[in-house]
């Protein structure tokens, strides 16, 4: 008998073996998509001034379906107590934010909801606990009321999909909030600042089906958010409030302060919920809707959604023993995957900047959030190497929105140019693209409107008052007595002149080269020999005073959410020109080294709050420092580069909801993660050139688009082994602190032998 036991369980052991060898690839597939999506910690930003919100949501997806706990910000904060509901739009990880557009919330089954006969904003709300929600990519729960409740959360592309699951019987009831969205924008400029509904509607289409729209001002001038929802249980009845009071037309209402609370039967299990959203129309909702999710159950939709991020997640792979490193990792890869933001429909229709609707004939427009200001530095040079498909319809988008403002975009929401942000962020985007051999769209109208463009006198209207070109055209900067922010102003000029530059050599256009070539030198007016700062100058050329370089004054000096420290080395494209300007190369270092090493202190009575992640008067917390680490390689010192991009890797990003140094700024604040910890940046993503740095992990792959491989590997890597000692590139030794964009997208390896 004992021997026949044996004999069986060597039997099942040898089929177990014989299965489990055969699917050994399929499982192996699966775990490795598993692992880099179980890195991903949706609550790291979701504290301090990240401003990420755990969001289900498709990659580029338009639906980010997700709490709110407030009403500014990106809606979610890890230290609230309360959830007022689950809006379908929201901006995750954004230092600027509108929408929180279309509110759910499953009410408690205690209320008696027919003796509601006013019902206030924020009236209806749950209490929380961080230990009863959950979330991963594509997916968020929690337990409300003390779990009677479990709200289930996930998206396709265009719509969000809710479960309510009932543990015992009461009054199941459903508010929809039409009133809520984001109390502050972004503005300094009060009438601009909140969210104001200009007009919203609620019709109850069927027992199983509500429809509506939200249109509302803020960040975004006029901003269109059509619904449509079908239920999975008949209703019951309909309880429609309008200016909080309980009105008796229960079928159609259209105001600017519309509420609804929709009730089912009591002995109702589980409730789901289907919502598709559009910006054009509920048509264009329902059609969405039907599309995408009209016939797929909530498990398939989450498993769609799961399987999308595991294939994004999967393109980069890392090797290493360190837990926190791959979870700070892989959730950086999934908050730069957020954007741009999908703002088409399935029929690819979308609401211009003009506000008329438009079809694309065939593209995916994504004007639903640009930001290209914060993200031409890092996070839209990541897009295009792993993602050229998407940033090849993003320049498509930026091309159509030239041809009906004018002008290529500067910052959008909703479709809409906010001019919020400085300079010509687009014309770095363009050119970076270029070099990353994405070429799928039209070079000659592109070349059309980068030079157009840069020749505006007269841009948009932007805190206040009219911001464009022509000072700057004129005098060669702009001059502090005539517009806000200057100094700022004149270096993101003269950088977006070298990205339309290169571009124009790039295609062929010598005289647009030469002319823009020089105009990108413009910088050198506003670089003061004698203290070494880019200053402030009058339009009659005499440079402003007082002068204090520790100064800030948000958004009201001559300088963009930082100071004369912080904005003197934005020169990414002409260090060398920098230098003779300061009076040598020697000169620069030292007043670099300076930069790292000053007191941290920042003087002003209104200092901006993007001012963060300080070393020295360096402020990783936004993005103009973003690439000054790396510009120690053009001085002779790659040892204070790596020393550096270290330290910022290691004490400015932490796996806590307060993990990220200052705003997340739609994935620009990942993407540098994301590239330095590879061990390479695009310092000057129109140069066709990524800076070394060194590698935080043992071994990188990057699976490219193309279907090649290239693989970075940190040779005798340790905690104490973070200096390079030298490169390999394919066998062969560099000599160069540089690498190009063409080595990397060719495939091949990377080795870095490390040193202390």
């Amino acid at each position: 008998m004992i021997k026949t036991f044996f004999r069986n369980i060597i039997i099942l052991g040898t089929i177990v073996f014989i299965v489990t060898s055969c699917n050994s690839e399929v499982n192996s597939n699966i775990v490795n998509k598993e692992n880099s999506s179980s890195y991903v910690n949706r609550f790291i930003g979701s504290g301090g001034n990240g401003g990420v919100t755990p969001v289900a949501s498709m990659p580029f997806g338009m639906v980010q379906l997700g709490p709110d706990t407030r009403t500014n910000g990106s809606g979610y904060h890890y230290n609230d107590k309360t959830i007022l509901g689950f809006s379908h739009v929201h901006k995750s990880g954004g230092g600027c934010n509108d929408f929180q557009d279309i509110l759910f919330l499953p009410i408690d089954l205690s209320v008696k909801t027919d003796d509601l006969l006013t019902l206030k904003r924020g009236q209806l709300i749950a209490p929380m606990r961080h230990e009863d929600e959950f979330a991963k990519p594509g997916y968020y729960e929690i337990n409300l009321y003390e779990n009677q409740v479990k709200v289930k959360l996930t998206a396709s592309l265009r719509c969000g999909y809710q479960k309510y699951k009932y543990k015992s019987k009461g009054n199941k009831s459903v508010l929809i909030d039409l009133e809520h969205g984001s109390d502050n924008g972004c503005s300094i400029v009060k009438e601009q600042d909140v969210d104001t509904v200009q007009i919203s509607s609620i019709k109850i289409i069927d027992k199983f089906t509500v429809a509506g729209s939200r249109i509302s001002s803020g960040w975004s001038p006029e901003q269109h958010v059509y619904f449509y929802t079908t239920f999975s249980h008949p209703i019951k009845s309909v309880k429609i409030y309008n200016n909080d009071t309980k009105i008796k037309d229960t079928s159609k209402v259209s105001g600017n302060n519309i509420k609804a609370i929709i009730t089912f039967d009591d002995n109702i299990g589980d409730l789901e919920i289907k919502t598709g959203i559009s910006p054009v129309d509920i048509t264009g909702a329902k059609r969405n809707l039907n599309k995408e999710i009209s016939n797929l159950s909530f498990d398939k939709v989450k498993s769609n959604s799961s399987d999308a991020w595991s294939k994004i997640l999967n393109m980069i792979n890392i090797k290493t023993k360190d837990t926190k490193k791959k979870e700070l990792f892989y959730t950086a890869l999934f908050n730069t995957m957020l954007y741009p933001m999908l703002y088409s429909d399935t029929d690819n229709r979308y609401r211009g900047p003009d506000r008329v609707i438009r079809n694309t004939n065939g593209y995916s427009n994504y004007s639903g959030v640009m930001g290209l200001w914060d993200t031409f530095r890092a996070a839209c040079p990541l897009q295009s190497v792993l993602h050229p498909e998407i940033m090849e319809d993003y320049i498509k988008t930026s091309l159509d929105h030239y041809k009906v403002s004018g002008q290529l975009p500067i910052w959008t929401l909703a479709g809409t140019e906010t001019y919020q942000m400085i300079g010509l962020p687009a014309m770095p985007v363009i050119t970076n693209a270029y070099l990353n051999e994405v070429r799928g769209f039209d070079i000659n109208y592109a070349m059309e409107a980068m030079r157009a463009s840069a020749m505006k006198d007269t841009i948009g209207y932007s805190m206040g008052y009219f911001v464009g070109l022509e000072n700057y055209k004129k005098l060669g900067y702009v001059p502090c007595d005539l517009e806000m922010e200057s100094v700022a102003r004149t270096l993101e000029y003269s950088f977006a002149d070298k990205a339309i530059a290169e571009f124009a050599k790039q295609t062929g256009n010598k005289q647009d080269y030469v002319y823009f070539k020089n105009r990108s030198l413009s910088y050198k007016n506003i670089i003061d020999p004698e203290s070494k700062f880019a200053r402030g100058k009058t339009a009659s050329g005499d440079w402003k005073t007082p002068f204090n370089p520790l100064q800030s004054e948000h958004r009201r000096d001559d300088y963009c959410e930082g100071n004369a420290w912080q904005w003197t080395f934005f020169v990414p494209h002409d260090f060398k020109g920098l230098g003779g300007v300061f009076g040598g190369k020697d000169v620069l270092l030292s007043r670099l080294d300076s930069l790292f090493t000053i007191d941290s202190n920042i003087h002003g009575k209104d200092i901006s709050g993007d001012i963060t992640g300080l070393i020295g008067q360096y402020a990783h917390g936004n993005e103009p420092s973003h690439h000054i680490a790396y510009i120690y390689n053009h001085l002779g010192k790659p040892r204070k580069t790596q020393q550096y991009v270290n330290e910022i890797l290691t004490t400015l990003y932490d796996n806590t909801p307060d993990g990220i140094c200052g705003n997340e700024d739609t994935g620009q604040m990942s993407a540098w993660y994301i590239f330095s910890s590879m061990g390479f940046y695009p310092m000057d993503p129109v140069s066709g050139k990524y800076e070394l740095g060194a590698p935080l992990f043992d071994e990188t792959t990057i699976k490219l688009p193309s279907g090649k491989k290239f693989v970075i590997k940190a040779m005798n890597l340790s905690e104490d082994n973070k200096y390079v000692k030298e490169v390999y590139l394919n066998n062969i030794k560099l000599n160069r602190n540089q690498i190009t964009f063409s080595e990397v997208l060719e495939g091949g390896e990377l080795l870095f032998v490390m040193t202390n």
